[in-house]
């Protein structure tokens, strides 16, 4: 395990020293300056540009720089982090207004994962924490994935419906009915679903090659009188303005 660990980070140190170095560099350079011997190096090196990783800038001086798979990578943190730098104030901003909690989430599958969580100062009661996963069908921010993310539109007629309180919806044909509510109204609603004290609104966010790529929501205490209907429209039109912030140019309902 501890030789494992050590090549891990040996790969690591690599791909961190040839990203400070634009020009490229050469097996030998590499070998010196991380104090790693060459064949570990040679081996590391190999197996990184067999998976594109990294490249030869010059073939014939043997100088080696980032590759596309390492590009595609950084490029999703960017997007990501773009995402989370444009969405902040807004969230901040409206969760404090409602007292509410405010979080971004991302779809892995069957689940959705909590990446980003903001929890008002005067929240009445404590919610998910990030890296929290649920499924789709019980929360309003799963439902907003099956009603708005092509790529999940599918699950919706296999994914189990087990049942988490007595307003869970565990009948296929009533969860399709609601999403295509979900839809109509273009942001997506919870009420008592996956927890019985608690109400939760969802709203898509698209980025600039009109994809979807998360859902910005807002969750707290349930009340039987409170207007959800008005802050789902104030949270489809945020979801609105950080899509457009975020290079997104087709408007959506």
């Amino acid at each position: 395990m501890t030789e494992h660990k050590n090549m891990v980070q040996k790969t690591l140190d690599v791909l961190g020293y040839l990203s400070k170095n634009a020009q490229g560099v050469t097996l030998t350079e590499m070998a010196e300056n991380l104090k790693i011997p060459k064949t570990t190096i040679y081996d590391i090196l190999r197996t990184l540009r067999e998976n594109d990783f990294i490249h030869f800038m010059n073939t014939k001086r043997k100088t080696y720089g980032i590759g596309a798979q390492t590009y595609a990578i950084g490029m999703t943190y960017l997007k990501t982090s773009n995402l989370f730098m444009v969405a902040q104030p807004f969230l901040i901003e409206l969760a404090d207004k409602y007292q509410k909690t405010a979080f971004i989430a991302k779809r892995h599958g069957s689940e959705f994962t909590f990446v980003y969580k903001y929890e008002s100062p005067f929240s009445k009661v404590t919610t998910a924490n990030t890296g929290d996963k649920k499924p789709l069908h019980c929360a309003s921010i799963g439902k907003c994935f099956l009603a708005f993310d092509p790529d999940a539109k599918e699950l919706i007629e296999t994914i189990p419906l087990p049942a988490f309180t007595k307003y869970t919806i565990t009948n296929r044909e009533k969860l399709k009915e609601n999403i295509i509510k979900i839809k109509k109204l273009g942001y997506s609603y919870e009420s008592r679903e996956s927890q019985e004290h608690m109400a939760c609104l969802a709203a898509p966010i698209y980025n600039f090659e009109n994809s979807m790529v998360a859902t910005i929501s807002m969750s707290g205490l349930f009340q039987e009188k409170e207007d959800l209907h008005l802050q789902g429209l104030e949270l489809k039109k945020l979801a609105q303005v950080i899509s457009a912030q975020l290079g997104y140019v087709e408007y959506y309902k």
